[in-house]
């Protein structure tokens, strides 16, 4: 599946619009492409009851309406039950399944995935929040007008919808992640020793946050397929690439990958161009180095193992790039 393709397809996923068929192509790519392993939109669609009340309740984050003697009159049995059941003041508005909503004496709100699944929660500007078990987010009942600010305790992707007057924040306590509109994912469970943030799509910049206002601050500008690893102790922050990188800009053709006697220089230009990663190759290592193989389906770094092993060469991570150094090819 392309980059494009992918987009157009999670877009769907995420709005319930998908078939069966599109269903098991969207699982199956996010089974094959993991967010290091987070099981990132692999929870199920809501069963009938979470149907029956995304229809009554809008997907933001307002406070629900108090349902008429003449609605109730109309409705049957069943409807009527859901109806008054997910229209108590308590809650806010459709609630994923098994999790837990309160309201907060500021007037926002907190809720908490209790269930062994991730799941689901559109925000009030329309952006999507795929809610990791054992994980809490707290937003406010609106936004402000010149920002869109939530807090998370634990790990959650997020598919932010785009507004520039409107930065989309992140708050984790020691660090926060800023967006205008993309997808990424951040890991940053209160027991855990680091944070992590990883990028899908777009730009984010993840910055840490201090009370000193200085000219500069401790961060990084993330782009698709890098992640930030920050310390909480050492408050220091390591960039680097994510387990499984995916497509950022598709080949031309579905046999783009398959070589034959082809400059190695060539080969990694593809892979560098395909993924968005930079590889830098050190020296001349590879003047006299031909590849033949057919790297099609693979993941990207068993990739790179093939040509190097073909190549007589090695890789190196050094940050977000990847450096080949090696004896190269004899002449």
């Amino acid at each position: 599946m392309t980059h494009e393709n992918y987009e157009k397809l999670m877009e769907k996923y995420i709005a319930g619009e998908t078939t069966s068929e599109e269903d098991l192509r969207m699982e199956q790519y996010l089974h094959d492409n993991p967010m290091d392993d987070s099981e990132v939109l692999l929870s199920e669609k809501q069963e009938i009851g979470g149907r029956i009340r995304q229809k009554l309740l809008a997907a933001t984050t307002r406070k629900p309406v108090k349902i008429g003697w003449w609605a109730a009159a109309a409705a049957s049995v069943a409807l009527l039950a859901a109806l008054f059941w997910y229209s108590a003041p308590k809650q806010s508005d459709y609630l994923p399944a098994f999790s837990s909503i309160w309201p907060k004496a500021d007037g926002s709100f907190a809720v908490s995935n209790t269930s062994h699944k991730p799941q689901r929660l559109t925000l009030e500007d329309g952006s999507v929040v795929i809610l990791q078990p054992n994980s809490r987010i707290s937003y406010p009942e609106h936004f402000g007008e010149r920002k869109r600010t939530v807090y998370l305790h634990g790990e959650a992707f997020f598919q932010v919808k785009r507004d520039v007057t409107k930065p989309f924040i992140v708050s984790t306590g020691n660090l926060a992640t800023q967006v205008l509109g993309t997808s990424f994912n951040v890991k940053s469970y209160d027991g855990a020793g680091s944070i992590e943030v990883q990028v899908a799509t777009g730009r984010v910049s993840v910055y840490e946050t201090s009370d000193s206002k200085t000219a500069s601050k401790n961060g990084f500008i993330l782009t698709p397929n890098q992640k930030v690893v920050f310390d909480k102790e050492s408050r220091k922050m390591e960039l680097g690439i994510v387990k499984n990188p995916a497509v950022v800009k598709p080949a031309a053709s579905a046999t783009s990958f398959e070589f034959a006697e082809t400059p190695a220089n060539d080969v990694l230009a593809l892979l560098e161009k395909t993924y968005g990663i930079d590889i830098v190759v050190e020296g001349d290592v590879l003047r006299n180095c031909l590849f033949t193989g057919d790297l099609n389906e693979l993941p990207m770094f068993d990739q790179l193992d093939l040509i190097c092993k073909a190549v007589n060469v090695e890789y190196e991570r050094r940050g977000a790039s990847l450096f080949v150094s090696g004896e190269g090819c004899r002449n």
